[in-house]
């Protein structure tokens, strides 16, 4: 098989047929696999455009999940593609495609306070997290621009299941706020597109940071 790209938790490889395999590194646990593939079929029921996961597979001595093979590129190197400036045709673009996955509602996902309390080791941040609002909208989890393709008709393509959830819209928008911290202007246009202000996701970005550092040392303990 042909490597295509190399990510933190496994490779990605050509399969055939406008097929990918994304083979896992050694050792990685297959039930983080498994809830990565169950989530992928979930989004993909939905309607949201999204590579389809066919099967999860054994080669060379790793476990991986075959996907439908996107052709194009991630939506993190348009955004800048034009002399370093910002475009804004495309930020809209990834706005209005993140509004419009947070019109699904969905029950048979992961509650978004379980996702978080698995990396909290004091009360206080329990306490936080027990306090916020309950909701069953989908939330992908970690939505930004490198987790968005773009394909060969310029349709924008969902991928990375792996953190998907339930919960209120303002956790996943206060989750892309805070991964787009590599750039003011965009965090500052992203949260004024979407509709909201930063005092009313103040309370999800707290406890995102008071997690950080746990959730970036393990991977989810499925």
């Amino acid at each position: 098989m042909k490597l295509i790209a190399k990510g933190n938790t496994a490779e990605i490889y050509e399969y055939g047929n406008n097929l990918v395999c994304k083979l896992f590194y050694p050792e990685y646990p297959m039930p983080y696999i498994k809830h990565e593939f169950y989530n992928a079929t979930v989004v993909e029921k939905l309607g949201i455009k999204t590579p389809k996961a066919h099967k999860l597979i054994a080669a060379e001595g790793r476990d991986g999940i075959v996907y439908d093979q996107i052709l194009g590129e991630k939506l993190s190197l348009k955004l800048y593609a034009i002399s370093g400036e910002l475009s804004g045709m495309w930020l809209d673009a990834f706005v209005n495609f993140h509004k419009q996955l947070l019109q699904h509602s969905i029950e048979d996902a992961m509650n978004y306070k379980d996702f978080l309390k698995m990396f909290v080791t004091d009360e206080e941040t329990i306490a936080k997290i027990d306090g916020l609002a309950d909701g069953n909208y989908l939330l992908h989890g970690d939505f930004h621009p490198a987790n968005v393709m773009v394909d060969q008709n310029d349709n924008l393509v969902l991928i990375d299941m792996m953190n998907m959830c339930r919960g209120p819209r303002l956790y996943d928008i206060a989750r892309t706020y805070f991964l787009l911290k590599y750039d003011n202007n965009v965090q500052s246009k992203y949260l004024e597109q979407i509709g909201y202000k930063l005092g009313d996701i103040m309370p999800y970005l707290d406890v995102i940071l008071a997690i950080r550092k746990n959730e970036m040392m393990r991977q989810l303990p499925i």
